[in-house]
């Protein structure tokens, strides 16, 4: 390397992919995570809000264009409503309306080095290096890097990641001890390989930005937070000494990465580490809400009876699980290989969602993960539209309030936390491609039944198999040569990550951001996100 490259400001940025402020903060002040804690005490550090509530699909976009869903376009990724259609289908990088952060960075001569940032993938002008889906939690493009004979290099050198590339095979949680310990080691083994290839490529590569993701605590989240909640329905108490205590080997793990790493790293550099999300337990009821739609007179069947007590009906989230229970994962993958993937992609979804009829509904769901998301049928949006401009915000008004009006059939609990208005969120040119109402269930007990004087009673047992799931609030931790530390804990938006680390390497943003600098914020001063946003 250079003298002149050497001297160039330098910053090391790495993800923790899903991790909770509160838990982060337990353990830096239990001495479990050291290196965390050492960033802390000679940092900033505080909660990094997230865009989760709106959808998990908008959060990596939403950090590598320092913008709002709103601007970017992008909500969930895995099944997105296609413009001017009923259609769903599966989005990857190039439907993200906005570019990257390094690609600015690359104009102004500095180098990148990108790995495996979920929902990115090689583009032909980038400067430095970049790998997507070597080991990632949800693949969004196919395994490749910029420049392209390089993942031949790493698979040579470093191997495949540990843990499966499909989408499928994440779905399916262990059920038996043996099962548990195989993904418990493989989970491990991934952190371990993930070094392995940051290592090999800080020796081998020139670079202003490093960034990457470690992507285990995302899987460890969808298939066994119960291991760490003792409350949570799925919890297995003859486990519990085994497992319970493997959060925190997880995490010790990830800390002892984030340590090799910076012992490898050159002097003088900015480190920032976070994580995008949080989690919580999967209490979703999403698989509800198609049915109170319909009893609520907005949906395509409206119900005669509204009182009555009675299963919901049999929507694409019992689809998706029939599927799940019916057809062997052999199959499954055996079908894969032989259709092409965009092909899959494509038709698998169309059958998923055939039979929504949501042409016919003044108000239909779009699929998320945890949240429940809302489409007006609006006219000169739909090509159905039923519901005209003008009727628009008195619809939202009142769907909002029959939300928050739902209770928790077991327990007679409020069901809903919040209801957001994504217009109201959210600004931007690609408004049109998200939801308009985002429902942010209640984490306190799982659903099995909603009700309301207005209803009546839905039931229907949840269909995920998933017993984690994403929460809106991550953590940072930020230090270097030039950030003064301040005790904490102070409030960060995920947006402020791009214009933070363009201003640590001594770049130029570009117009039209939505974050601010971490750094330049006031001492003490809680950071509010940007009206708008």
């Amino acid at each position: 390397m250079t003298h002149g490259f050497n001297a160039r400001p330098r910053v090391l940025a790495l993800a923790i992919e899903t991790a909770s402020p509160c838990f982060i903060d337990a353990g830096c002040r239990e001495g479990i995570f050291p290196v965390l804690q050492s960033l802390r005490a000679r940092g900033i550090w505080g909660t990094l809000h997230s865009v989760t509530n709106i959808s998990s699909g908008s959060v990596w976009p939403s950090m590598y264009t320092g913008c709002n869903p709103a601007k970017h376009g992008m909500a969930n990724f895995h099944m997105h409503l296609v413009k001017g259609t009923y259609h769903i289908d599966r989005y990857g990088p190039d439907q993200v309306k906005r570019a990257p952060f390094w690609d600015y960075l690359g104009q102004q001569g500095l180098r990148s080095v990108i790995v495996d940032v979920p929902l990115t993938r090689p583009r032909p002008n980038h400067e430095g290096v970049l790998i997507s889906a070597w080991g990632v939690e949800g693949p969004a493009w196919i395994r490749e890097s910029h420049p392209p004979d390089l993942l031949r290099r790493i698979l040579k050198d470093i191997g495949p990641y540990a843990l499966p590339n499909d989408d499928y095979r994440r779905s399916i949680r262990p059920s038996t001890r043996e099962q548990y310990r195989e993904l418990r080691g493989l989970l491990l083994a991934g952190i371990r390989q993930k070094t392995q290839l940051l290592r090999y490529l800080m020796k081998q590569e020139q670079w202003n930005l490093f960034l990457a993701v470690y992507s285990e605590s995302h899987w460890a989240v969808h298939v066994m937070y119960q291991t760490l909640d003792p409350r949570h329905p799925d919890h297995r108490p003859e486990l519990a000494d085994e497992f319970q205590r493997f959060y925190r080997e997880l995490f010790q793990a990830q800390d002892e990465a984030i340590g090799e790493l910076l012992e490898h790293a050159p002097d003088e550099i900015s480190v920032l580490v976070f994580s995008a999300s949080g989690f919580r337990p999967n209490y979703t009821a999403n698989h509800l809400l198609p049915e109170v739609l319909n009893r609520l007179g907005v949906g395509s069947a409206p119900s005669t009876s509204i009182a009555e007590d009675e299963d919901a009906h049999s929507y694409s989230y019992y689809r998706i699980r029939r599927i799940q229970d019916t057809v062997s994962t052999p199959l499954i993958m055996a079908a894969k290989r032989v259709v092409p993937r965009r092909i899959w992609e494509k038709w698998t979804r169309r059958l998923l969602f055939a039979r929504e009829n949501w042409a016919r509904s003044k108000a239909f769901c779009l699929p998320n993960d945890y949240c429940g998301s809302v489409r007006i049928n609006l006219r000169g949006r739909e090509p159905n539209g039923l519901v005209s401009p003008e009727e628009y915000d008195g619809l939202c008004d009142e769907l909002e309030r029959a939300f928050l009006q739902l209770k928790n059939a077991a327990t007679g609990a409020p069901a809903v936390e919040e209801v957001l208005r994504v217009r109201r969120e959210c600004s931007g040119e690609h408004v049109d491609a998200l939801p308009d109402l985002s429902i942010v269930w209640s984490d306190a007990h799982p659903f099995e039944g909603i009700q309301s004087d207005q209803i009546g009673v839905v039931r229907g047992v949840n269909p995920e198999r998933r017993p984690g799931a994403h929460h809106a609030e991550g953590f940072y931790a930020l230090a270097g040569p030039t950030i003064e530390h301040r005790a904490g804990p102070e409030t960060a938006h995920l947006v402020d990550l791009a214009p933070t680390v363009i201003d640590l390497l001594g770049a130029k943003a570009p117009d039209g951001l939505d974050g601010s600098i971490i750094r330049a914020c006031e001492a003490g001063v809680q950071r509010v996100p940007p009206a708008g946003l």
